[in-house]
Order: structure tokens, then C-alpha cells, then sequence
């Protein structure tokens, strides 16, 4: 079956921008740099997540299913989008979150429950996930709903079947600015996004690096997942070819779900330049963990960078308002964390 054979929920129209980012390019004296602005998809602040939960919530309504089951941390940006998407599509929404009851809902966890999503706490680690949610959607069909289960991040062929039609979206986009090779940096989570790059890339013969920055799997775990991942992916699309390499993964630094407000100093550094050169927002978690990755791809020779901005607004909106700010009469200072700030 092709790509436009597929099952697909229209969420948004598309492209989403890719623009030069020639300010930022000045500062650092290299270039150029290519931003992928997921982060305007348009779609209820939800970034790229819109993507994979296209084809997601398009297989599920051809499929008869009344009900989505996903899960994720409490902040996941993925389980939000999940859960406003469900609602627009006339589905129940179930979110599997790890542990117990946070003591308040993120911006993000609140935005799922205003749209009626129906929550469930597994009690058990992050890791354990996707076996919970396979284990709630059998529940729900016990009881005689017709739930699908989508692993976390929307990651199995299916959701990125979504990223193998941004494959497409960007090579039409590259072209315009007069590019047929480019070096791709993303963060990757679930591995949806990375895995239909590399498909839509290999099905166009692109010359195109992609360079994945894993923020929440150990990286020799995050290999073995895309390997899967890739080859599925592939196969729904062709299954006579060969599927592509796993791509170049790099651990992000500091720890797999680490505590909120430790980035190291050089991911604070570039997500300043960012914001104060091109007035890109990026969260702590994901987008600004990957963005020091793309900078030093800049500084070395090769075809054009392109970051993959993937979103993540609601996060970052809160990274800010928790931030050590201190505001005086007319005048605001914040709390010098990054050497040579404002």
C-alpha cells in the first residue's frame, strides 16, 4: 500500500516552515542552518506529535475502534496531543502515565483532561509502559469497548508513516533553497519521527545524514528499537525493499529523565542563542537537549544543517515561568545562569 493509500486523519494542512536562520548563523560565524518548524503545526501547541497521530487516528476510525489507549510521563506532549486529536475525531481517549498521581497536572496533562481523556496510573516505571497500555486496551474490550493500543509516542509503524510523508515535505522544501543533500539533527524519544525520516529518505534516494540525539532510552537500546521500528515501517510501504540503516545516535548528556531545572550549561548556552537570535523556544527536555548537537554539526564543513524543531512549547513555557526571574519596578532581571546573558 503507498503512502497515499494510507489511512490518514487530516489535522492540519501542511507544510510547516523551514526558514534560514541567517541571524543566528551571524553570531556564530557559519552556516547556513535550516530550521524545521514543527513547533507552528498548528495544532493545539502539539509540534510534530501531529504527525504520527494522523495516520494513528486514521487507521483507528477505518479499523471501527471507538477508543485510543497511550500513554507517557505526566509533561508528554505526545499523550496531550493524543487526547485532543481523540476528541476532534469523536474517540475516547485512555492515558496510561507511570507511578502515581503527580500533587497537579502539568500544562499539558490538564489540557488532555479538558478534553475528556480518562487517566490510569500504573504504579510501575516509565520502561513498563507500552505492556500497561496493551494491558488497558484488553481491559476495555472486556468490557466491550473497542480500544486501540499506540506504544508511547505514537511509536510503531503506523505513527511513522507520518514522518515518511515529512520526508517528502522536506525534500520539496530543500529544494526551494536550492539544496539536494542536508544534515539532519532531531532529539528522539519514541523513535516515530527518526524511523519515518530514514524510510521517506531511503523510498527518495536522498543524500541526507540524519543524526538522532536520544533523550529518554539508553542509546544501544534506542539502536535495537529503530531497527524494528525502520524495517516495519518500511515493509508497510514495500515490503520487496530493503529497509535502512539505523541512523547516527548520540546519548544526550545528563541522564535519561532527569530532574527538572538540571541542563547542563552548554544546552542552557545554545537554547539562549536560539531564543535571542531567532526567537526559537526550546524545552529543556527534548528540543534544547538536541539543539547543542546541531551547532556543533554546524561548525564543521559539510552540506546545510537542518534542526528539526519539534515543538515542546508547553514545557518550555513552564521551564521559563519557573526559572529564577526577580522583577523590580519597570525593570526585570533574570538570575544569571548563562555566562554572558543579559
Amino acid at each position: 500500500m503507498t503512502l497515499s493509500e494510507q489511512p490518514r486523519l487530516e489535522l492540519m494542512s501542511w507544510p510547516t516552515p523551514l526558514i534560514r536562520a541567517r541571524r543566528l548563523e551571524d553570531r556564530l560565524g557559519c552556516g547556513p542552518l535550516l530550521i524545521k518548524r514543527d513547533d507552528l503545526s498548528g495544532f493545539a501547541v502539539a509540534g510534530s506529535k501531529v504527525r504520527p497521530l494522523e495516520f494513528l487516528l486514521g487507521r483507528a476510525l477505518a479499523g471501527g475502534f471507538d477508543t485510543i489507549v497511550v500513554g507517557g510521563v505526566a509533561t508528554s506532549n505526545f499523550c496531550q496531543a493524543a487526547a485532543v486529536a481523540a476528541r476532534v475525531a469523536a474517540l475516547d481517549c485512555h492515558i496510561v502515565l507511570p507511578g502515581q498521581p503527580p500533587p497537579r497536572p502539568s500544562a499539558n496533562l490538564a489540557m488532555a483532561l479538558a478534553c475528556g481523556a480518562q487517566l490510569s496510573f500504573s504504579g510501575g516505571p516509565r520502561e513498563q509502559l507500552d505492556e500497561r497500555i496493551r494491558q488497558r486496551a484488553a481491559e476495555l474490550n472486556r468490557s466491550g469497548r473497542s480500544a486501540l493500543a499506540v506504544p508511547r509516542g505514537g511509536a510503531n509503524p503506523i505513527g511513522s508513516l507520518g514522518f515518511v510523508r515529512a520526508a517528502h515535505e522536506l525534500c520539496e522544501q530543500l529544494a526551494v533553497h536550492g539544496h539536494d543533500q542536508a544534515r539532519i539533527v532531531l532529539a528522539v524519544g519514541s523513535g516515530a519521527s527518526i524511523a519515518g525520516l530514514l524510510v521517506g529518505a531511503d523510498a527518495l534516494a536522498l543524500r541526507w545524514t540524519v543524526t538522532g540525539v536520544s533523550v529518554s532510552r539508553p542509546q544501544a537500546a534506542m539502536a535495537e528499537h529503530l531497527h524494528a521500528l525502520i524495517s516495519a515501517c518500511a515493509g508497510l510501504l514495500d515490503r520487496t525493499r530493503t529497509a535502512p540503516a539505523v541512523p547516527r545516535l548520540v546519548q544526550a548528556p545528563g541522564g535519561l529523565h532527569r530532574a527538572r531545572g538540571t541542563s547542563t550549561a552548554d544546552e542552557k548556552s545554545a537554547a539562549m542563542l536560539a531564543l535571542q537570535s531567532e526567537g526559537l523556544v526550546l524545552d529543556a527536555d527534548y528540543t534544547g537537549r538536541a539543539f547543542p548537537a546541531a551547532l556543533r554539526a554546524l561548525a564543521e564543513d559539510g552540506p546545510p544543517v537542518v534542526f528539526w524543531h519539534t515543538g515542546g512549547l508547553p514545557a518550555a513555557i513552564t521551564d521559563y515561568l519557573t526559572a529564577d526571574v526577580h522583577v523590580s519596578g519597570a525593570a526585570t532581571t533574570r538570575a544569571q545562569t548563562l555566562e554572558g546573558g543579559p
